[in-house]
């Protein structure tokens, strides 16, 4: 991850440096040579994704694409804030090592786990987490399309409702390799440092970057609204649903996804199938370059 970045690139040095300060660890040498197994450790791979993102897209900035919106999923809000202007790359990586350390410290604290379900109606899915969540801590962690949800919540529960959900037709009910039950109220306390973190961030009013968020999927624009919305993002469901819709109605054609893998290019075409939109990815330097080519 950053393997052509990390040595070579001055901005992404400088965010590495940050990530690594923040955390005690090396960054740098995780991202380029593992374990991934550290590597995967909230605590880590949240200021080191943040890092490697914001340094690409510095790089697709300085190729002359400039967004007219942003979003992220989840952790992806914090580069997204900071793509948008409204905060700095530098203190993007900070706010990311501290939602990393609060995060991963609520998980120690609280057993908990997440699973994946396609297949099913929405509506069907809330009914059924509203159920079991009577009995404990099961959550809609995110709507990731109209027929795509996770759940999060306490591990008994969830194999109980994992097991319903998954005996019905169509569906398909996956378990997600995950630390703890995010977007859950397992979270509470770290959605309590993390508002306490936002508060002393520097943030910058929306300017000619609109960015929307995961909480309602409309756009966030004063800082006291950005900051209410970043933290109660840790205990509330991603709508990632919404959110698409929203960027359709702002009349976006052109999707692109900055960071390692292509999770949000699936989910994209999932809730869009319109062949007119374009989906690109950026991962290095090079696919970037072929990203601002393909925009120009």
């Amino acid at each position: 991850m950053g393997r052509d970045l990390i040595g070579r690139d001055p901005l992404a040095d400088t965010l590495i440096a940050i990530a690594s300060q923040a955390t005690g660890e090396d960054v740098g040498r995780l991202c380029l040579r593992g374990p991934a197994r550290k590597l995967t450790e909230t605590r880590l791979l949240q200021p080191a994704l943040t890092a490697v993102e914001l340094a690409l897209a510095a790089v697709v900035r300085d190729a002359g694409v400039i967004p007219h919106v942003t979003c992220g999923h989840s952790l992806g809000e914090v580069p997204a804030l900071a793509a948008a202007g409204m905060a700095s790359a530098e203190d993007a990586v900070r706010l990311a090592a501290e939602r990393g350390r609060l995060m991963g410290e609520a998980a120690d604290t609280t057993a908990g786990t997440m699973f994946a379900v396609t297949g099913l109606d929405l509506a069907l899915v809330e009914e059924a987490v509203a159920r079991c969540g009577e009995r404990g801590v099961v959550a809609l962690a995110a709507v990731n399309a109209p027929t795509q949800a996770t759940v999060s919540g306490d591990p008994e529960l969830l194999d109980e409702l994992a097991a319903e959900l998954g005996a019905l037709p169509d569906s398909r009910v996956t378990r997600l390799r995950v630390s703890g039950a995010w977007h859950s109220a397992h979270m509470a306390s770290a959605q309590q440092g993390f508002a306490s973190a936002l508060d002393d961030l520097a943030l910058e009013p929306a300017g000619d970057v609109a960015m929307v968020f995961n909480r309602h999927g409309r756009e966030g624009r004063e800082p006291d609204e950005v900051r209410e919305l970043l933290a109660g993002q840790l205990t509330s469901p991603i709508r990632f649903d919404l959110l698409m819709r929203r960027l359709t109605a702002l009349g976006v054609t052109d999707f692109v996804e900055i960071g390692p893998g292509r999770v949000m290019r699936g989910l994209v075409r999932l809730n869009l199938p319109d062949p007119a939109l374009r989906v690109h990815g950026v991962s290095d330097r090079r696919s970037a370059e072929r990203a601002a080519a393909a925009l120009a």
